[in-house]
């Protein structure tokens, strides 16, 4: 298992290597998704970095300002499938191979639209994004999100459900301590999902919660590995119970 840190800005790579972190992960905007001469300088940057950028999240920003809703009387899937060939696309060109899918406000079900016709919509754009994934080579992991940010898809048991109705290789369930911890969710429910998990997120939950322990966080990664995940997994926020981001690099990467 490979322990990253998620940087909103290329100019952390450096210090994050220092750190101790084995990669990085960041966002399509920050490598110039909609910026031709942002990209070229990214890319560039990437080849000089001392740390490799091996995944993305942040997949839909703005979902209904840009109309890409993936649930919903507005969803339109030739839209969806031109935004996500524009994504892989990057992805291949900067060597990264899995971007998470969370983005709840894409996915949050409008009052009185059927929900079935919401989990038919999602399992749609999943498939697209399997179906691109072969093309460009990439990965896309079903994020489940916490109940404040998301209506459709909370739970691990849930996310695990469609990802197996989809059944495609390329389109499958990533893991997050944040949101798991934010439901209130069990472990154990990490086993029987391991063989369709290729990433895994880790966070302070906060917002108003006891803080998170390194018993627990060390829990959460030796139960990824039980259940036979050794992908990457990356701190995407702070960590409180720890004194620095090279202490809690150290120890993530002493639990795994």
């Amino acid at each position: 298992m490979k322990i990253g840190l998620l940087v909103s800005d290329l100019a952390q790579l450096e210090a994050a290597a220092g750190w101790g972190y084995e990669y990085a992960e960041t966002v399509p905007q920050v490598l110039g998704l909609d910026d031709a001469e942002l990209r070229r300088l990214a890319l560039a940057q990437l080849q000089r970095s001392p740390l490799p950028l091996r995944s993305l999240c942040g997949f839909i920003p703005d979902p209904q300002g840009q109309g890409l809703m993936v649930v919903g009387p507005a969803a339109d899937l030739g839209r969806l499938r031109a935004f996500v060939r524009r994504v892989f696309g990057l992805m291949q060109e900067a060597g990264i191979g899995v971007i998470g899918y969370g983005s709840g406000g894409s996915r949050w079900v409008p009052e009185e639209f059927p929900r079935q016709r919401a989990l038919e919509q999602v399992r749609e754009f999943l498939q697209l994004c399997g179906e691109e994934g072969e093309v460009f080579g990439v990965r896309v992991a079903l994020e489940p999100y916490n109940r404040d940010d998301a209506n459709l898809l909370n739970e691990v048991p849930e996310a695990l459900e469609v990802v197996r109705q989809v059944g495609h290789p390329r389109a499958q369930l990533m893991a997050d301590f944040f949101h798991m911890w934010l439901n209130g969710e069990s472990l154990a429910v990490l086993e029987p999902a391991g063989p369709h998990l290729i990433h895994a997120h880790i966070a302070e939950p906060g917002r108003g919660r006891p803080q998170s322990t390194p018993a627990e966080h060390a829990a959460f990664i030796q139960t990824l590995k039980q259940a036979g995940y050794q992908g990457l997994l990356t701190q995407t926020g702070p960590l409180p119970a720890y004194g620095s981001p090279a202490e809690a690099a150290a120890a993530l990467k002493a639990a795994r």
